[in-house]
């Protein structure tokens, strides 16, 4: 086994260790292509330089197999049969000498129902994975040698590669043979072509056979008598290179063949997890820090609420429920209930409008049968406790200042609401 490899434009020799050469030994019972079970020991591999064949990480290669390891026909295969290899194969069994369950099928539309069926040994794409994947070189695609000179424009092509010829057929049929069989070959596939050309008055318009590599006298003038010769200087791996994708038609590497680069990266849903895990756990973060937060603002909440329900009921404690315990002193409340509470509205607006920490409710004594509401207050200076007798007669009730008395910190005042 010969392996070769395309670089600035032209072929060189790869050196291949024993295991290479051993998976592709023919004649072996069974299994001519079979890997051998007995791995190479490091003498054998130390034989053959194996590092010549290098790769950059972000490197793909597609991968030229010998022509005559693929029969390649034109066929009628329906649309739901196509991606199923068993099945194509018993479409086309009675054009093949082996039997189906032995090949590889591969299956390209070309138009409607017609499609450019290729067939390959399994052991021989078997062989061909294992050893691709061992090496660890990143070939995605294999296709057979003819298959190069299907281009963009679809047109019928002969290249002429030392002892081998590899004929295209722009239906989308090819195949390679020894060059002296170049000759019978071409005529059998583009005769009929030339003559269907014909038959529809377009002789002039019949298609142009183009045709790659040294050329002898005797096999251009073959060529000739079947059409126009275009005749290419440029090598075909030149142009197939300036034309592959990332899909490369005639991929034999397909279904149970088709190989997986391996990476350092890891699976590709190895990145997607690692960034979907990240957010979970950012969001739950969020969740757990916002929880704690309004938890704490809860917690100060609560605990304002019941100083001031102590300072404004003394002689009583705070239950789990404030807002019940508070309605129950309303409820409680003789003839001044309704009273009562619209004085304490007047008093929370006129709190809320004062600075924070400046008053401070020092005790508070309703009187039902008066409806009066007596304030001991704590303020800054006496202008403070005066602002806030002036805001509370603006409402409802009116307010008055029953006495104030000067301390070290500030002013006590006492205020009567009624």
């Amino acid at each position: 086994m010969v392996l070769q490899s395309w670089q600035d434009g032209a072929w060189h020799s790869v050196p291949t260790d024993i295991a290479f050469q051993h998976a592709f030994v023919a004649g072996k019972p069974e299994h001519g292509y079979a890997i051998p079970d007995s791995e190479p020991t490091s003498s054998d591999t130390a034989q053959s330089d194996t590092g010549a064949l290098s790769f950059e990480p972000m490197d793909r290669a597609v991968l030229l197999v010998p022509g005559s390891w693929v029969w390649n026909g034109l066929e009628s295969i329906p649309r739901a049969a196509r991606r199923q290899s068993s099945a194509v194969g018993y479409m086309v069994e009675d054009q093949l000498a082996e039997d189906v369950e032995d090949l590889h099928f591969v299956c390209e539309p070309v138009q409607g129902d017609l499609c450019s069926v290729m067939a390959v040994a399994s052991d021989k794409l078997a062989a061909l994975k294992g050893q691709l994947e061992r090496l660890g070189w990143p070939i995605t695609a294999a296709i057979p040698e003819y298959r190069v000179l299907a281009g963009a424009n679809n047109a019928s092509s002969i290249w002429l590669d030392g002892e081998r010829a590899h004929v295209w057929m722009g239906a989308g049929k090819g195949l390679s043979v020894s060059r002296p069989l170049v000759g019978v070959i071409a005529e059998s596939l583009f005769v009929p072509e030339a003559a269907e050309a014909e038959s529809a008055g377009n002789i002039e318009d019949s298609p142009a056979i183009r045709v790659f590599g040294d050329v002898t006298d005797l096999e251009l003038a073959t060529f000739e008598q079947l059409g126009s010769v275009e005749r290419n200087a440029d090598a075909p791996e030149t142009e197939f290179l300036s034309q592959v994708g990332t899909n490369v038609p005639g991929n034999l590497l397909s279904g149970d063949f088709q190989i997986t680069l391996a990476t350092d990266a890891g699976p590709w849903w190895k990145k997607p997890a690692i960034a979907v895990a990240a957010c979970f756990v950012l969001q739950l973060v969020f969740f757990v820090g916002a929880g704690t937060y309004y938890k704490i603002q809860a917690g100060r909440a609560d605990e304002a609420a019941r100083e001031l329900f102590s300072e404004i009921f003394p002689g009583d404690r705070p239950g789990a429920d404030l807002r019940r315990q508070v309605m129950g002193y309303l409820n409680q409340s003789s003839g001044g209930g309704g009273e009562f509470a619209g004085q304490l509205q007047q008093l929370s607006k006129v709190w809320q409008t004062g600075k924070s920490g400046d008053l401070k409710l020092q005790s508070l004594r309703f009187d039902g049968n008066r409806g009066e509401l007596v304030l001991q207050l704590r303020a800054a200076n006496l202008g403070q406790l005066d602002s806030v007798v002036g805001k509370l007669s603006d409402g409802q009730y009116q307010a008055e200042l029953l006495a104030a008395n000067e301390l070290e910190d500030g002013v006590s005042g006492r205020i009567r609401l009624r």
